[in-house]
């Protein structure tokens, strides 16, 4: 007779069976695929944070990218058809625009007659179809150069990869082309916390939201995102009420908020000057068969940029004559809207160690955040996304700056506003008891967490309010908070930064963040706050 087996023996053979499958899976590499679709890493899937910005943290590559020559490289043939470009209805081609004299060919303009090139501008506003512009090609009635920002290159240079794209010119910073338009209820950032904000998808205004309510405190999954498919739509939500905020581009976002009642604009990239990044793509064939032709492409565009910048009136008037639409107040709208970077400006931005805020740390950063949020899975380093070899060989044509480093563009003349700050950042810097000397890791801290934010920030004031917790004398912590505060602007004013751009502040033991119970909560209230205050 068979003898019936017990329930801890039934239990016994299901687990040995499960664990057989485990291992199965383990072996098969099963488990692994499944972990690295589920949680890539140790927070929530698509999770956007302040640690997520900034120089790259440790264990991300910081190899410097291989060296060059200097000038274009040789060989290749002069075109004989003009340079396509495909540029979008904005004012950040002032700089072509002068030096061509307009969109069409024009052998009467700078282009022509001083770097012996002929230029075409093809306004292609529809992103789709200026990237399959792109990809045929100028010989194949298409573009062989083409706009983009950094952080959206950052994004679709994967799907571009066949071309070998290659990023040859920056030729503005947005000043105010991006902005966020929010209600009545919002003042800070801090604010936006369980709010609808629409943006575009994957966009600079997705990248510039990002970077606002990370700075602030704040996740990407503290508010709520309605994606539109355009930056025009997300405006148009706004205004018809049916979202707290919007993000968008100038000049709808700017309608938006004065038509919604109670709307303002909460911050703009006139505060965040140096975060979104417009840059010149070519296509990698282009480069190879017609090097000379970009050099002088590159230096003429450049070029223009100090012509643009010496005459900013006929320069309005020729972007009012040649965008279809675009009245001369609008022209003028376009060109405050945007920073033209000149010659030596474009060198400190390729250059790694040239700014505070460069090429190599946006695209970096950038595609970061699409990988966190799942918009693309694939790695690069940005030293394979740019090649700078152009603009060193344009270096003739601007013998003084070619020597001459890039100089800070804002003064502070004026303190600051009391109050009013856009957001604040919260940053934990420990000192030795009784001490104001910043150690080693504090300047690490300041460096990592503090720099970007008040590079990125270029032209608002940066507010250093140093805070202690209630222990000892509260005339002595005032002090002490303060010595503190002034301790770290002085550090960042040896970063390159102007002493006049912080505002220093001892709150001493008066703003706690937490009870003073415990030595937890005493540790929360010495703290330093990092406020960013508009000029």
């Amino acid at each position: 007779m068979a003898r019936q087996l017990t329930p801890l023996g039934r239990i016994l053979i299901v687990l040995s069976g499960l664990a057989l499958i485990g291992y199965g899976l383990y072996h098969w590499g099963v488990l692994n695929r499944i972990g690295s679709v589920v949680a890539p890493d140790k927070r929530a899937e698509g999770t956007i944070s302040k640690d997520d910005f900034g120089p790259p943290t440790t264990g991300e590559s910081t190899s410097a990218p291989p060296p060059t020559s200097k000038g274009a490289p040789s060989g290749g043939t002069r075109l004989n058809r003009p340079i396509k470009v495909a540029i979008v209805t904005w004012g950040g081609y002032a700089g072509g625009i002068v030096a061509n004299g307009g969109f069409p060919p024009n052998r009467d303009c700078l282009f022509s007659k001083d770097f012996g090139i002929q230029v075409e501008l093809l306004v292609i506003d529809d992103f789709a179809k200026s990237r399959d512009a792109f990809r045929a090609g100028g010989d194949k009635g298409g573009v062989d150069i083409m706009w983009s920002t950094v952080d959206a290159y950052a994004l679709e240079y994967g799907g571009l990869l066949r071309l070998n794209p290659k990023a040859v010119l920056q030729y503005d910073w947005s000043r105010g082309g991006d902005a966020i338009a929010v209600d009545a209820s919002i003042k800070s950032v801090a604010d936006l916390k369980g709010k609808k904000v629409a943006c575009a998808k994957a966009t600079p205004s997705h990248y510039f939201a990002l970077y606002v309510l990370t700075q602030g405190g704040l996740t990407s999954h503290d508010v709520t995102f309605v994606f539109t498919d355009s930056a025009v739509e997300a405006a148009n939500v706004f205004k018809a009420g049916k979202v707290d905020a919007a993000v968008s581009w100038s000049p709808d976002v700017y309608v938006a908020a004065r038509e919604r009642s109670g709307g303002h604009i909460l911050t703009s990239t006139r505060e965040a000057t140096n975060l979104i990044a417009d840059i010149f793509v070519a296509r990698g064939d282009f480069l190879e068969q017609h090097p000379e032709d970009v050099r002088r492409f590159v230096a003429g565009w450049l070029k223009g940029v100090e012509q643009a910048g010496a005459n900013p009136e006929k320069t309005a008037v020729l972007l009012s004559k040649s965008f279809s639409g675009v009245s001369l107040d609008d022209a003028k709208g376009m060109l405050n809207d945007v920073k033209l970077p000149n010659y030596a400006e474009n060198r400190a931005f390729f250059n790694p160690q040239g700014s505070l805020v460069n090429y190599h740390g946006i695209f970096k950063t950038a595609q970061g955040i699409w990988r966190r949020i799942g918009e693309i899975k694939d790695v690069y380093e940005p030293y394979q996304t740019v090649d700078t070899r152009f603009l060193e060989g344009a270096g003739e044509f601007f013998p003084e700056a070619a020597a001459a480093p890039a100089k800070p563009e804002f003064e502070f003349k004026t303190p600051p506003q009391k109050g009013a700050s856009i957001l604040t950042k919260t940053v934990s810097i420990y000192f030795p008891t009784g001490s104001a000397t910043l150690d080693e890791n504090a300047k690490a801290v300041l460096d990592t967490q503090v720099v970007d934010l008040a590079a990125t920030f270029g032209s608002a004031y940066l507010r250093i309010a140093g805070n202690t917790d209630n222990v000892g004398n509260r005339d002595g912590n005032m002090k002490l908070s303060r010595a503190r505060a002034d301790a770290v602007a002085h550090y960042l004013t040896g970063k390159g930064f102007e002493r006049n751009k912080f505002d220093v502040v001892g709150n001493g033991p008066d703003k706690p963040v937490a009870s003073n119970d415990t030595e937890e909560s005493r540790a929360k209230n010495r703290r330093t706050d990092f406020e960013i205050i508009p000029r």
